[in-house]
């Protein structure tokens, strides 16, 4: 049994708003939230439904099973060289050998594969002419250089992006001090214009981590960890990390200084709940999905992962569309070679030119007696 994204949503929905007791002699005044209620121990999760197992406090993430299929896609795709990918339809047969070849050296496979089946909206790799081919209706490309030799090229799924941007439409206007009534196209062509704010890293980390799918908050507080000029070691002592990010985050430098109120409780009370740093390959994410994760943001790694299953599905559908391909050209190849009728042809053909030679040898042959 799966439960889905949906079902999850209506059950923490409802279990978060006061309920009154079974008895319904005494409402109960205070929400009941999730995050808080302590749940069976490791070994004892091994005897629920796998659906049913809780890990860290938060839903599991992808199962053993799902990340198997999700590597045997990925391989399969690989072995064609990401043909039928919607980003690559267009390219030549060497074009697509060189993509290919060039992802696979920077190690972005997977957030390729991510970013084209609109699994996330946008990824940052290398720069290689061949990227620029990628640039269509319906995905964007955008260089920016970091330092000398180092240049990064952002790719944007545009319809996952324009996604991105409604889902938080309400951040990206503070944050870009925007008009109310902007547009999600207005905002998309600020990213992907030449002046982007995407092409200063430090300025526009909290920006690429939310555009690039990344659980939101998570991405906030690793920009007030980068603007208060903390580095991994401070990490260490979390005491005094949390510390030091609520007091830039109230500071009038902080980037949010000019959010409002009920944005900065979210943000205080999702720092004062980090415990330890992690990083997202703890959560058995795959690759594409790579992240500081300072605390568990529950429902959007429940999106991620959704996003992650719509994507093994489509990969699967691809494989196969490619596998019932080669296997037709295959099979066409091998009637050609084996024709019965094209042999049969060949043959009359050859019996046809024999007579004709024999015919011409005997006459031959007739004009030298008459000759002699």
């Amino acid at each position: 049994m799966v439960i889905s994204l949906k079902n999850i949503q209506n059950i923490t929905a409802y279990v978060r708003k006061p309920a009154e007791s079974i008895l319904s002699t005494k409402k109960i005044s205070k929400p009941i939230i999730p995050e808080t209620i302590k749940y069976a121990g490791e070994k004892a999760q091994q005897n629920l439904p796998i659906a049913f197992r809780i890990h860290n406090n938060a839903l599991k993430s992808l199962y053993p099973q799902e990340l198997a299929r999700w590597k045997d896609a990925v391989t399969d795709l690989k072995d064609f060289s990401f043909q039928g990918l919607p980003s690559t339809k267009h390219l030549s047969k060497d074009e697509l050998e060189t993509l290919f070849n060039f992802i696979k050296k920077e190690f972005d496979i997977e957030p390729f594969i991510l970013v084209s089946q609109g699994g996330r909206p946008a990824m940052v790799t290398r720069t290689s002419p061949i990227l620029s081919k990628l640039k269509s209706q319906n995905f964007d490309t955008m260089t920016r250089s970091l330092w000398a030799h180092n240049d990064n090229t952002f790719i944007f799924n545009k319809k996952a992006t324009l996604k991105n941007i409604e889902k938080n439409k309400k951040f990206y206007i503070q944050r870009l001090n925007l008009a109310k009534d902007t547009s999600n196209e207005e905002i998309y062509k600020l990213l992907t214009a030449e002046q982007s704010p995407l092409k200063n890293e430090k300025e526009s980390c909290d920006l690429i981590g939310i555009l690039f799918g990344f659980p939101r908050k998570n991405s906030m507080i690793y920009k007030l960890e980068t603007d208060a000029g903390l580095n991994y070691m401070a990490r260490e002592d979390v005491s005094t990390f949390k510390q030091t990010l609520l007091k830039h985050l109230h500071s009038p430098n902080c980037v949010y200084s000019k959010f409002d109120d009920s944005f900065k409780k979210e943000l205080e009370e999702a720092i004062k709940s980090i415990t330890k740093v992690g990083h997202s390959k703890d959560s058995n994410l795959p690759l594409g999905y790579t992240f500081t994760n300072y605390f568990s943001e529950t429902p959007e790694i429940v999106r991620i992962n959704q996003k992650i299953r719509d994507t093994l599905a489509g990969l699967e559908k691809i494989n196969k569309a490619n596998k019932k391909a080669k296997e037709e050209e295959f099979i066409k190849s091998l009637d050609e070679f084996c024709d019965p009728r094209k042999e049969l042809l060949e043959f009359f053909e050859s019996l046809q030119n024999k007579v004709l030679k024999d015919a011409q040898i005997n006459k031959k042959t007739s004009l030298i007696d008459t000759t002699i």
